[in-house]
């Protein structure tokens, strides 16, 4: 016995939860690139990237010749330049990073081809969390 699901029950994407923006993989861009979301490169991208608080994914495929600043940046292709990051770098087994990272966390799996170097930054504390003035 199925039961039919009207779409009134279908509960609709939460706001909080934005689409990331995305350049594909038949496209190749060149500039500076600023946003206020998270970004999926699958093409290529030649410049610099800013984001901000929000994360950056270079996918299997994408080739990226940028620095890069961002909260989480995660590299399956190929990254060219250097990357600071609020939260955390992760390069995996197939991803290609030539740089210098600096970000309070840093993984790169067996595999991964990585040169640079690596600087350990503290993460930033969270509002109302820290020495405050006056203790």
């Amino acid at each position: 016995m199925s039961k039919e699901i009207k779409k009134s029950e279908i509960p609709e994407k939460e706001s909080s939860w934005p689409i990331p923006s995305r350049l594909g993989p038949s496209f190749a861009l060149t500039g500076k690139l600023q946003g206020s979301g998270d970004l999926i490169i699958q093409g290529k991208f030649n410049g610099n990237i800013n984001l901000g608080q929000h994360d950056l994914i270079v996918e299997r495929g994408g080739k990226v010749k940028a620095d890069i600043q961002g909260r989480n940046i995660t590299i399956d292709g190929e990254v060219e330049g250097n990357i600071h990051a609020s939260g955390k770098v992760f390069i995996s087994q197939k991803g290609k990073m030539m740089g210098d990272i600096q970000a309070p966390k840093v993984s790169i799996m067996d595999g991964a081809q990585f040169k640079g170097s690596v600087k350990m930054t503290e993460a930033a504390s969270s509002p109302g969390v820290g020495i405050g003035e006056g203790s």
